[in-house]
């Protein structure tokens, strides 16, 4: 993954914003690219890959983005990208951090989690007044979420654990408490061109949740 962000320097801005104390402080480093001149008058966009490491087509895709279109975005948007939150669940093909914390559900500056503690610190770092229009966070459902990980988070939780559904295809999970439906609609709409859109369960869910 490392080697794929060397030749992005001719065109970005590639700069490391901290790295994991697992094992050395140098065998995980966190790096974050930035698009260059970034203007006062264009949106700012935020993407993030790689929260939970397995999840592998988040840190791939949005090493692609940078590749082949972000540059061209750039023109329009100030864009920060995360490509790698969580290296070391990369490395070692794991939802949870070492410490078997979950980063996604760990955004909060006193969560102990470095993974999750270290995107705040870089956001921080761009100003008490920095607003991001937008956050994609890249993620993925893989099948081995139904043959070891969610088997194993309810072991550790000391619950039962109730088999799921494993979407096949793209869908997208809003957020709760800003929805919106429209752009959501739009990216639906624009990836159904490309691949196949992940269809409902028996009861009208995936992951659990009403599909909208």
């Amino acid at each position: 993954m490392l080697a794929k962000l060397e030749p992005l320097k001719e065109k970005f801005d590639v700069s490391q914003y901290g790295s994991l104390n697992y094992i050395d402080a140098q065998r995980f480093p966190l790096f974050a690219v930035r698009s260059r001149n970034w203007q006062n008058n264009k949106p700012n966009v935020l993407i993030t890959g790689g929260v939970h490491g397995y999840e592998t087509s988040g840190v791939q895709g949005a090493i692609l983005f940078m590749q082949t279109r972000m540059e061209e975005y750039a023109q329009h948007f100030n864009i920060i990208v995360a490509p790698c939150v969580s290296p070391w669940g990369y490395e070692v093909i794991q939802r949870w951090n070492a410490n078997a914390v979950d980063p996604n559900r760990s955004f909060f500056s006193d969560s102990g989690c470095e993974e999750s503690v270290a995107v705040l610190n870089l956001i921080a770092s761009l100003g008490a007044d920095f607003k991001f229009l937008a956050h994609i966070d890249c993620h993925e459902t893989t099948d081995t979420d139904a043959s070891e990980f969610t088997p194993a988070k309810a072991a550790r939780d000391g619950l039962e654990y109730t088999p799921d559904v494993i979407p096949d295809g793209f869908y997208l999970v809003g957020d709760s408490l800003n929805p919106q439906p429209e752009w959501h609609a739009a990216m639906i709409e624009a990836v159904s061109a490309v691949t196949h859109i992940a269809p409902p369960d028996s009861n009208g869910c995936i992951i659990g949740d009403p599909v909208t």
